[in-house]
């Protein structure tokens, strides 16, 4: 008896291990990624095969057993586009409204039309596995558009285009999967097709928006502790992914697509809470099916069909793409060199793959299998990424349509020698913004003819403003540690911890813990002020200092900036900026 309680046990004692693995490649491996620029999707997608059918190390399907491991990559995938959903900004999409209505319609429309018969010609599958397989490769994905999109730095509407159809195509690309799946094992109309596509979207939508109205009802009056804000939210959106998934299968993507957006454009509550705790979730949700998918790949089928998938993806890349993309773009105001960015942009990521995986088992168990699908797909998911990750930089350039590199600085502070700074940064061509929440500092940069933030710092308006001045740190110059504190939470989500810098406060002001990396060295923030108010800031050489004169920044030859943490560099080549400080001896 014993045995039979203690054998299950045993048999999935190295459970914790393939966990802790699939952890740590999953987060390491988005950080590696990082660190080299290049799309995650790679490296995580390479680690899943290595530690799955090259060497077994983990067997996703035999330790999480089939029945618990797909249902669960299903929610997943709908928690990464609850997490991408908070992200679409309706006032970011002006111009390219429209555009994304007909990507997501017409354009998914076109591509799965072009694939259905690419594939009919290519793969010896019936016509309704044809259909499945092209309507499976109609979905995008936020998880590998929205990094390619930090690499090419596309300006707007184009970024903006992109960034909404690459998560609102992910819904709406599974629910034609599933009509299209449900066709083939049904045998149903095109009216009924047509009408579990409403079906699925509605349901999903109105479940996702449901979810969300509680949800901001519940913050608005305070229903909800601050310490459980993030928990809530988070088991919001799997309410709303299971209420809409027991109305219709994959409705559960909608309804978390919805949801995310409901939420990000309200204006009842504050959302940065919830939405910079869910980029965190979202982070490790993705290495993690990342790993997963990638171990669940069957090395000897992905070579089997590679060399027809390549011709595939070639079509869908070179033929399919552009069609959908010039019908989507008639009349949309947009120039000629952001559609061609917008044609040269359609990768597979996450969601194709995951679909594919949950498909094809559920084909095996209707005895209708199609061996083809999870192949065919993860092909297309590794070569699209490929693709556009070695090639979206050099494309974005070619057009023209990418945003000059942010190189500006942020002066975050409430005193007046910030706007004397900023005017000497700002005489020698160094974009500057003065980010204060005073009105006597705001105006004083003004009548400088300096660029100042004057909105609340919790505005979306904060991200707009930097993105258009073209900042890429910030330092916060204060000894308010309220405001330090405030600014800097804001400022960090945007720019980076290793972006975000503060001028050391006063040795004896210990409870004043610093917000952001120490800029100047050991100049503290009442050094900083004294020598601004006896002295003012200079530009000199490095070898011209003398005294107690503490170097600032470098302006490089390029007209780029750089902080000076430690000793200057005494070259004479290298100009700094200086305040006359005075020694306190």
């Amino acid at each position: 008896m014993f045995d039979d309680v203690l054998w299950p046990l045993a048999s999935n004692s190295g459970l914790p291990l393939s966990i802790a693995i699939i952890a740590l490649l999953g987060v390491g491996g988005q950080w590696l990624a990082n660190r080299l620029r290049i799309p995650g999707v790679l490296l995580l997608l390479t680690a899943g095969i290595l530690v799955g059918p090259v060497f077994d190390i983990i067997s996703p399907e035999e330790e999480f057993g089939a029945d618990v491991l797909f249902p669960e990559v299903s929610l997943a995938v709908g928690l990464l586009l609850y997490e991408g959903g908070l992200g679409l900004k309706l006032d970011r999409l002006t111009a390219g409204r429209s555009v994304v209505l007909r990507l997501v319609t017409i354009g998914a429309l076109v591509t799965w039309l072009i694939g259905w018969g690419a594939t009919a010609l290519l793969f010896d599958v019936s016509t309704g596995h044809a259909a499945l397989i092209g309507a499976v490769l109609v979905v995008s994905g936020p998880t590998v558009v929205i990094p390619l999109l930090h690499l090419a730095r596309p300006r707007e509407p184009t970024g903006s285009i992109l960034r909404w159809e690459g998560i609102m195509i992910d819904p709406v690309g599974a629910t034609l999967a599933i009509v299209v799946l449900d066709a083939t094992i049904d045998n149903n109309s095109p009216g009924a097709a047509a009408l579990q596509v409403a079906i699925t979207l509605g349901a999903g939508a109105l479940a996702g928006a449901a979810v969300a109205g509680f949800a901001m009802a519940a913050l608005h009056f305070h229903w909800i502790p601050d310490q459980f804000i993030n928990p809530a939210m988070l088991a919001g959106a799997v309410i709303a992914y299971a209420a809409a998934d027991q109305i219709r299968p994959e409705a559960g993507l909608m309804a978390t697509t919805m949801m995310g957006l409901v939420l990000a454009n309200q204006r009842l509550v504050p959302n940065h809470q919830f939405t910079a705790f869910s980029e965190d979730v979202g982070y490790l949700i993705l290495g993690t099916l990342f790993i997963l998918l990638g171990a669940l790949v069957d090395l000897d089928e992905l070579v089997g069909v590679f060399p027809e998938a390549l011709i595939l993806i070639a079509i869908l890349v070179f033929i399919a793409r552009p069609i959908a993309v010039l019908l989507s773009t008639v009349g949309g105001g947009l120039q000629r060199n952001d559609i061609l960015f917008l044609m040269w942009m359609a990768p597979r990521g996450i969601v194709a793959a995951a679909v594919a995986t949950v498909f094809s088992r559920q084909l095996a168990d209707e005895g209708d299998p199609l061996p083809e699908l999870v192949p065919i797909v993860f092909a297309a998911v590794i070569v699209t990424v490929a693709l556009y990750g070695l090639t979206s930089t050099f494309v974005a350039r070619k057009t023209r349509v990418a945003k000059t590199r942010p190189n500006g600085v942020a002066l975050v502070s409430n005193s007046h020698f910030a706007v004397d700074l900023a005017d000497i940064l700002a005489a020698n061509e160094i974009p500057v913004l003065v980010v204060s929440t005073s009105n006597t500092i705001q105006k004083a940069a003004f009548s400088r003819g300096l660029l100042a933030y004057d909105r609340p710092i919790d505005s979306h308006d904060l991200d707009l403003t930097l993105d258009g001045v073209g900042i890429e740190r910030a330092i916060l110059l204060t000894d308010d540690e309220n405001f330090a504190s405030h600014c800097a939470h804001h400022l960090t989500e945007h720019l980076g911890r290793a972006n975000l810098f503060q001028v050391r406060p006063d040795e004896d002001d210990d409870d004043f813990e610093l917000r952001g990396r120490s800029a100047f060295g050991d100049l503290t923030y009442s050094l900083l002020a004294t020598g601004a108010r006896s002295g003012g800031f200079r530009v000199t050489t490095g070898a011209e200092l003398e005294g107690d004169a503490k170097a600032l920044f470098v302006l490089n030859d390029d007209r780029t900036v750089s902080l000076v943490t430690g000793a200057p560099d005494p070259d004479e080549s290298v100009i700094v900026v200086t305040p006359k400080v005075r020694s306190e001896s």
